[in-house]
């Protein structure tokens, strides 16, 4: 049976690159330490309690989302203690070592609570990659990291992976039961891997247990997010933010000069940034 590599906690991105280039993903144990996930719980508890149902306006969107799932997206605002994990030194270094190669900023995909219920079917096998399905980049376009916030089993519907599947050679290969993992994660472990590998959220078979982690993807600086961060983190919100924090927002000029590119998001034809050093003078 395939298995993910766990590693301990004070790895190294070099430790990580070197399991996710030969596996696409990886387990890190106790990724998040015990204080955030509780800060970061006791920030959640009423927003996840005050919702109410998936709803995106789109019954495809919805079907895949999960009817007995609740998602909490805009985290900066609403659970300031993600912006400790949005701006994590390892999670930034493992994002631009590999979707580098094709940007050379990154930006936030999504920062998103996903909550599974009982009785929650299991996701389609995908990429998160295939949200840009004419990209055709030679490198992931995005890193994704789960991350417990309560300890996860596999019939919570812990998420399951198909280690190898960024080297396959058919993209519509669909992973036999032996060529897969479902991940069992202890509160603050998180699971990384690239937006090239297939994975799927699993099927809660529990009666009364929700499986709660949070999502957080990091994509190349040229793609438009799944997350509207600007709607979700307005400007005023933004400002209160540490700059690694607003950059990874999209707050932020793209400038990919160096590469022989081209430039992206300006605002009033310069950099965003200055909206800050108006806000902060």
């Amino acid at each position: 049976m395939p298995s993910l590599t766990h590693l301990p906690a004070d790895c190294t991105v070099d430790d990580m690159l070197e399991v996710s280039d030969r596996d696409g993903g990886l387990i890190v144990e106790g990724w998040l330490h015990a204080d955030l996930v509780d800060r970061l719980n006791a920030e959640l508890d009423p927003l996840l309690a005050a919702h109410m149902g998936t709803d995106s306006g789109s019954a495809a969107s919805d079907e895949f989302l999960g009817h007995r799932t609740r998602r909490l997206q805009g985290l900066a605002v609403k659970a300031p203690t993600f912006v400790e994990i949005l701006t994590d030194d390892r999670l930034f270094g493992y994002a631009m070592a590999i979707v580098g190669p094709i940007s050379p900023t990154v930006i936030l995909n999504n920062g998103e609570v996903i909550d599974i219920g009982p009785g929650e079917s299991a996701q389609p096998w995908h990429r998160d990659d295939d949200a840009w399905i004419h990209a055709n980049a030679p490198a992931p376009l995005m890193v994704n990291t789960i991350a417990a916030l309560v300890d996860i089993t596999a019939d919570m519907g812990g998420t399951q992976v198909a280690p190898g599947s960024h080297r396959w050679d058919d993209p519509e290969r669909v992973p036999t039961e032996a060529e897969t993992v479902a991940c069992e994660l202890s509160a603050g472990a998180a699971l990384f891997f690239r937006g090239d590998v297939l994975h799927a959220g699993g099927a809660n078979t529990t009666a009364d247990r929700c499986r709660r982690a949070l999502s957080t993807g990091i994509c190349a600086g040229w793609l438009r997010p799944v997350e509207n961060s600007y709607t979700n983190v307005p400007v005023a919100a933004a400002a209160t933010l540490p700059d690694r924090a607003r950059e990874l927002l999209g707050y932020a000029f793209y400038d990919a000069s160096s590469i022989g590119g081209g430039y992206l998001g300006y605002h009033d034809m310069g950099d965003p940034k200055k909206l800050f050093d108006t806000a902060e003078g």
